[in-house]
């Protein structure tokens, strides 16, 4: 595995297009770059309130917070609307040991060990947003509407507005205080209560956040109530747009920014054995038109600016073909260039990647552990590598410079693909414009798989309901119901299984793909023979009953040299790329013993996933491709160096370390594979055998296979028919 090269700290946030969760992430990300830390930030999409089954899906996301590579989380704690994630992402703090600073309101599902909360004083900011009106413009009948009087921030808010009228020797009176749900229809209601009466209108009104401040504006402006002639309106949390409503909202803007660098120092701090004092740190208050101190020019100018820029890029991603050339792709290589092609629609981004579990495409599979990542700019290197699901280092330690990255996921309904993962070298971050990009891979990638899975049918005639529609073997239903005729009892059986494709991204690409399962069949049926039963029980495994021998060992490795003399397939994915078991027939239940086998399978494609991660590893794999496809050559060291231009004791000690073999003793091994597969399927004599093996002695050839193989080349005849 891969070692990181600095620090990560994790930010655990939802929806993190919105301009609350920007606003922290840039303060976290500004402190982690001035320390040299990684930002990794974990965000699902749409956030919905609901537990939507088309969209809860995105939220397999925060399955990555387990990585034991983060130093320190930070959790936007007001992000997360829904109960059940805000339950989930409290399950996973619990089970890490590292600082978490949670940023926004408290939760208590997250009032855990190490956990400590931070936030703006909501108290302070509409305490300074009242004194505003009263100390500005002489106001003293001020009303104040806020959320739902459960919510503590409701209550907080309400808190700092009697704060403020007290202090100035006014009287708080509770009928000032309207309940209503921190959303715009609470301000329109509002609205009506004055019109009609039923409320008297005050001088001013504090709005506890800016979306019932904008319901209240706008009606007032259909009834006829003039802001801020008749009434004054103020905002809080400046969360924008105010040029799509009118008067222009004055409005108060949280230091939110501070929030997210004082978080990431706390957690800095406490990684140090440092002490940090916490204070809240103070807003500014936002002036607009609907109080009379007249609009920041400033400011405004450079939010129109922003609108203008969205609204370009809005209708770039409007009238561009992406969607249009995305389906049109018939392999990954395609999808991944016509990203890269459209990548200028996605905003200041410096790389972005796409990664996707191996076996993304199937449906029927759970997730791989492993992902094959590519970035898909043409700046970068757009060599395919592989990630360990938890292992951000194979991705964060290709570059140089601490950076900022947004993992988002890549899903359709509720099969999880992967996640793009965009790269920033500047404290910044994403917006809807990104948001609506991700839905557009995401749709692309699903066409991609199902035009492939549609293709693959059509091309696949004979169906039947006990064979494998490609190969013409038994499918599972038939290897099953073949399994349940023996009788186990009292005849000696092997379950031998093999998987394919373990360590290409495009195996389930049509071309190519039908080739190479094919050859991987023929080499199947000549280890089975014709007295054994054997089928393609899955998309990318084989699986054979041997019957009358029982070595395990010995059946692996003749299904192995078999195997690799397919050229037709190792050409296609190469020689690392399937795994073989076997095991027993002791178990009387099909269904356990394949599990026991799939289990060893699992455990061997890690290994070699993980192998795949040593350094150099490409290098010596084509050495070892070139060695075990011309077993008859010899193989010195300085011959080998014109494949790898280094010294020959530098070679012999990379390759070691790669394989856990020497040069040398591999090459008697690609000569026993050759040599094993020649007795196994061909009727050559041994001096035919020794010959094509590269052996002048074939004396010294029995001799060897003998010490390697541990019988003689004619008793492993015998065994094999």
């Amino acid at each position: 595995m891969i070692k990181k090269k600095r620090m990560i700290f994790g930010v655990v946030t939802a929806e993190a297009n919105s301009i609350e969760q920007r606003q922290i992430i840039k303060g976290i990300a500004r402190f982690d770059q001035c320390v040299g830390i990684d930002t990794i930030i974990f965000s699902n999409n749409y956030n919905p309130n609901v537990k939507e089954k088309e969209l809860f899906c995105e939220n397999k996301i925060y399955d990555l917070i387990l990585s034991d590579e983060i130093d320190g989380l930070i959790v936007t704690s007001e992000s997360f609307v829904n109960e059940e994630l805000r339950k989930n992402i409290a399950d996973y703090i619990s089970r890490k040991t590292i600082p978490v600073v949670i940023a926004g309101t408290y939760l208590p599902e997250m009032d855990l060990p190490n956990c400590t909360f931070i936030n703006t004083s909501d108290e302070n900011d509409i305490e300074d947003l009242t004194d505003h009106l009263i100390e500005k413009h002489g106001f003293s009948e001020i009303d104040i509407i806020t959320g739902p009087a459960t919510i503590e921030a409701s209550n907080l808010r309400v808190n700092g507005y009697r704060r403020s009228l007290e202090k100035h020797g006014l009287e708080y009176d509770e009928k000032r205080v309207i309940y209503g749900n921190f959303w715009m229809n609470s301000g329109e209601e509002l609205a009506e209560r004055y019109h009609k009466g039923e409320l008297k209108l005050p001088q001013a009104v504090v709005c506890t956040n800016d979306y019932m401040a904008y319901g209240l504006i706008d009606r007032f402006d259909e009834l006829g109530i003039k802001v801020p002639d008749d009434v004054t309106v103020v905002g809080y949390e400046f969360v924008g747009d105010r040029f799509m409503h009118t008067p222009i909202l004055t409005t108060y803007r949280r230091n939110r920014e501070s929030i997210g660098e004082d978080a990431a120092n706390m957690v800095y701090s406490r990684l140090k054995n440092r002490e940090f004092l916490f204070s809240p740190p103070q807003g500014e208050i936002i002036c607009g038109t609907s109080c009379t101190c007249g609009i920041d020019r400033d400011m405004y100018t450079q939010e129109l600016k922003s609108a203008r820029m969205k609204r370009e890029y809005d209708n770039w991603n409007l009238f561009n073909p992406l969607d249009q050339k995305l389906t049109e792709c018939r392999t990954l290589n395609d999808f991944i260039d016509i990203c890269g092609t459209f990548h200028w629609q996605v905003r200041g981004i410096q790389s972005f990647y796409l990664c996707l579990y191996k076996n993304w495409y199937d449906s029927d599979a759970e997730l791989a552990d492993i992902l094959s990542c590519q970035s898909m700019v043409s700046w970068d290197d757009r060599s395919p590598f592989d990630m360990q699901k938890y292992n951000f280092a194979a991705l964060l330690s290709r570059n140089f410079e601490p950076a900022v990255y947004y993992f988002n996921p890549l899903f359709f309904n509720d099969r999880l693909f992967g996640h793009l993962i965009l790269k920033y070298h500047d404290p910044d971050t994403y917006d809807d414009i990104y948001r609506n990009w991700l839905k557009s891979v995401s749709n692309g990638l699903e066409f991609l798989r199902m035009k492939n899975d549609i293709q693959y049918l059509t091309q696949c005639q004979n169906l039947s309901d006990l064979r494998d529609t490609l190969t013409g073997m038994y499918n599972d239903t038939g290897m099953r119901k073949a399994y349940h005729t023996l009788d186990i009892e009292n005849q000696q059986c092997c379950l031998v299984m093999m998987r394919i494709g373990i360590s290409n991204a495009g195996f389930y690409e049509l071309s190519g793909k039908i080739p190479a399962i094919t050859d991987a069949a023929e080499a199947v049926t000549q280890f089975c023979g014709s007295s054994d039963i054997c089928g393609r029980i899955n998309d990318n495994t084989f699986a054979c009953i041997i019957q009358g021998e029982t070595d395990i060992v010995l059946l692996e490795n003749r299904l192995n040299s078999i195997m690799l003399q397919h050229n037709i397939y190792i050409d296609q994915y190469g020689l690392d790329s399937f795994v073989c078991a076997a095991v027993e027939c002791s178990e009387k239940s099909y269904t356990k013993l394949t599990g026991l086998c799939s289990d060893i399978l699992a455990d061997r494609q890690r290994e070699k996933m993980e192998m795949r991660m040593r350094p150099h590893y490409e290098d010596m794999l084509n050495i070892r491709s070139y060695i075990y496809s011309n077993p008859q050559d010899s193989f010195e060291s300085e011959k080998l160096q014109k494949l790898y231009p280094y010294s020959a004791g530098h070679l012999r000690e990379v390759y070691k370390k790669c394989f856990g073999v020497s040069i040398h003793k591999d090459c008697i091994n690609a000569r026993m594979a050759k040599a094993t597969y020649c007795l196994t399927v061909t009727p050559l004599s041994m001096a035919e055998i020794a010959e094509q093996c590269g052996y002048v002695d074939s004396k010294y050839f029995l001799r060897q296979f003998l010490a390697t193989v541990g019988v003689t080349p004619n008793q492993y005849r015998n065994m094999a028919k």
